[in-house]
């Protein structure tokens, strides 16, 4: 089984959990639902190992080992992070391959977490994926950047924090462009060679300028691990505007759970997450919100989602408020399994033809 049958394999354990009724009772009490799965867009442990001397264990932090388990994770994304101040000079392409090493050796060290491209899903265990989170530093060479999609990262990001040489950021300052030329150029490199683009941090303009060239690929616009600023006014989280041109490619946007995005102060709580999910709901639909947490990435949780074992009792009260269990688990597993499955349109086609899809 290759990469693209692996996602496959866990829709079809989604699907299957979305499908569930609760079980019955025999003791007179309310039946209680089965666990829903999650996917998670975006946890930060690989910048907390490799920039910030953390155990590779995960004996600690909000995605800690037995965190992940009990918050039923079916998979999750790690970011090769790159952050602006890593050199004086900034990020260099060589510092991505030093953070994929750091991956793998977590990856190594926790059992419960599946090898990047295992050949196929296992029950009790973690699909691992990758993206890239800041891309300033390819730049230097755009075509660097097929290597670490043929290793299997799935989603890139072109700036961080800070703007570069790619693409203005949300966060970086006033800018007279939005993707440079070159920034264009790399985002189609990016959607031929079978990734997507992450516009978490990119500026309006950048996310306007890379609208044509998704559709142009037929390609899904992805917000990793952004809110609705309709919600929370943050640069870093969506108009409405965007997560209406969002759905209408196909992708999603990934709830982050930091709490000034959330409601735009410095404490949330779960209620504050659940108005976040019936906004971008009723704006996307749900067809197009996911998970994105940002566990890890230096953020403040809301009160009752302190760490990865919090997410069933974010979908229990999704549960409670009337949202069916179809719904929920599209949002926690589904549509993300959907974004980290997609193929350019060519290539899909011939592996379909052949087969299988490329791993």
């Amino acid at each position: 089984m290759n990469g693209s049958a692996r996602v496959r394999a866990l829709l079809a354990v989604t699907c299957a959990a979305g499908a569930l009724g609760a079980p019955r009772s025999t003791l007179g009490d309310p039946p209680a639902e089965p666990p829903v799965p999650v996917v998670d867009l975006h946890v930060d442990v690989p910048w907390q190992v490799h920039f910030k001397g953390r155990d590779r264990r995960l004996g600690e932090g909000h995605a800690r080992r037995e965190t992940l388990v009990a918050g039923h994770y079916l998979g999750i994304v790690l970011p090769i992070y790159l952050p602006d101040q890593a050199r004086p000079e900034g990020p260099q392409i060589e510092d991505a391959s030093a953070v994929l090493a750091t991956i793998e050796a977590i990856i190594a060290a926790n059992p419960v977490l599946l090898p990047l491209g295992a050949a196929r899903a296992e029950p009790g265990k973690i699909s691992t994926f990758l993206s890239i989170e800041g891309a300033g530093a390819f730049a230097a060479d755009i075509a660097q950047i097929d290597r670490f999609i043929a290793r299997g990262v799935r989603l890139i990001s072109p700036n961080h924090a800070k703007n570069t040489r790619l693409s203005s950021s949300a966060t970086g300052g006033p800018a007279a462009y939005g993707l440079t030329e070159l920034g264009k150029r790399f985002c189609e490199r990016v959607y031929d060679q079978g990734a997507l683009i992450d516009v978490s941090h990119v500026s309006d303009a950048a996310f306007a300028d890379l609208v044509p060239i998704a559709a142009a690929r037929g390609a899904p616009i992805v917000a990793t691990h952004s809110n609705a600023r309709a919600v929370a006014n943050r640069p870093r989280n969506l108009t409405d505007e965007q997560l209406r041109l969002i759905a209408r490619s196909g992708g999603v946007a990934g709830l982050n759970f930091h709490a000034p995005f959330v409601n735009g102060t410095s404490e949330a709580d779960v209620d504050d997450v659940v108005a976040q999910v019936d906004h971008m709901v009723r704006v996307a639909g749900v067809d197009h919100v996911a998970i994105g947490s940002d566990f890890d990435g230096g953020i403040v949780p809301p009160r009752g989602l302190d760490d990865a074992s919090a997410l069933p009792a974010l979908a229990a009260r999704l549960r409670q408020r009337g949202m069916s269990r179809e719904d929920v688990v599209k949002i926690f597993a589904q549509n993300a399994l959907r974004i980290l499955g997609w193929r350019p349109a060519m290539e899909a086609k011939s592996a379909s033809a052949a087969g299988g899809a490329r791993p």
